[in-house]
């Protein structure tokens, strides 16, 4: 057996001003009904017959500045502009109240980009002089004359090097056209680079909080009340 369909009304609301009408339709859809926003000032609320929340969806668009209520049946709601031809003005009853509805300023943030710090590093080359102490060896040949004496007869100097010792018993061995070869040792700089770190750098966010001030304007509603002929007024409070 099929269930029958709930029968569903629409409740519409007009509004002077768009904006308005946009904050009164995201009350209602908040509230947890189905909101169709329509072309102008016009919200459509869809409720169930059922439930009975017609007073509840009239209370928050008349919160809003609602001039004017129609309701209609589920016939309308698949017709939304039978249901717009169908609205009337609901009279204001003795004692009913009116509220007047305001914009208020809500601000919040986003972040966005403002800039950006970019980081590399380069080579950059220099000459450099350093001094280096270095050591060399140099042939020292003496001649002096000496008294007449024989060979054998020479004192030995106990002081003497053994190369140079060497060096004299080599020279008086030498034949006629007999070459000696004395090596010259002298030291030679020999230049290496190692990299040292000389600095150090640290990169790191931190956040700075101030206050902006914003401006923006706003409008709200104002009650003016007139009177005409013998009609008296009075206001309470």
């Amino acid at each position: 057996m099929s269930s029958t369909p709930p029968r569903t009304d629409t409740i519409i609301g007009t509004f002077a001003d768009s904006h308005v009408a946009d904050l009164a339709a995201d009350s209602v859809r908040k509230s947890g009904f189905e909101v169709e926003r329509r072309s102008g000032g016009v919200v459509a609320v869809i409720t169930d017959q059922q439930t009975g929340h017609s007073g509840e969806i009239r209370g928050i668009l008349g919160a809003y500045g609602a001039r004017e209520f129609s309701g209609s049946a589920a016939n309308n709601a698949a017709d939304p502009s039978a249901a717009v031809n169908d609205e009337h003005r609901v009279p204001a009853e003795s004692g009913a109240s009116i509220e007047l509805v305001e914009e208020e300023l809500r601000a919040r943030t986003r972040a966005v980009q403002t800039g950006e710090v970019t980081i590399r590093k380069e080579v950059v080359s220099e000459t450099r002089t350093i001094e280096v102490p270095v050591r060399r060896e140099e042939l020292v040949i003496e001649r002096r004359p000496v008294d007449r004496r024989p060979v054998d007869s020479g004192r030995a100097n106990t002081e003497a090097d053994p190369l140079v010792e060497q060096l004299v018993a080599r020279l008086r061995h030498m034949r006629s056209g007999e070459t000696l070869r004395i090596p010259i040792i002298e030291e030679e700089v020999v230049v290496h680079k190692q990299p040292v770190v000389v600095e150090e750098i640290s990169v790191g966010k931190r956040i700075s909080q101030e206050t902006q001030n914003v401006s923006e304007t706003v409008r709200r509603e104002e009650a003016h009340v007139e009177s005409h002929g013998e009609a008296d007024l009075h206001n309470a409070g």
